[in-house]
């Protein structure tokens, strides 16, 4: 936990990001799994939770009606925007809900049946379920 609390996390994003070895510094780039620690519970602050929801209203992703993307990048690529993907969903959610915050446990559930809904949308119209759930 010290090793990433010191290398991995930014505390003025509130979200931990993977080291670029290469060029010796932080990917800031916005991905879901920037809060890996947070759903593993990998951190000993208890306003990290928090935190992590203020990097989520920073990086404007709450306004996604949908789900949490998976990427803000729209690459053509299915693991980029305007994906959705279902572990991802997870993590943040999940993540969200240790925080003692209402605020925080109630953002939580909105994200929660903003994924469910989207599918449960999907499949009315489509009769299928897909790994990846497309925004655009």
């Amino acid at each position: 936990m010290a090793a990433m609390q010191a290398v991995l996390w930014q505390e003025q994003k509130g979200a931990w990001f993977d080291y670029d070895l290469e060029n010796g510094r932080n990917n800031l780039e916005f991905y879901p799994s920037n809060l890996t620690p947070l759903w593993a519970g990998c951190f000993s602050d208890s306003s990290i939770p928090d935190k992590a929801l203020k990097y989520l209203e920073d990086s404007q992703i709450l306004t996604y009606q949908h789900g949490i993307p998976t990427s803000l990048l729209n690459t053509g690529q299915q693991w980029d925007f305007p994906n959705g993907w279902a572990p991802l969903q997870d993590l943040v959610i999940r993540g969200l809900t240790k925080s003692v915050s209402p605020r925080t446990q109630d953002v939580a559930f909105q994200l929660a049946q903003h994924w469910i809904r989207t599918n449960f949308d999907v499949y009315s119209q489509k009769s299928a379920m897909y790994e990846k759930e497309g925004f655009g």
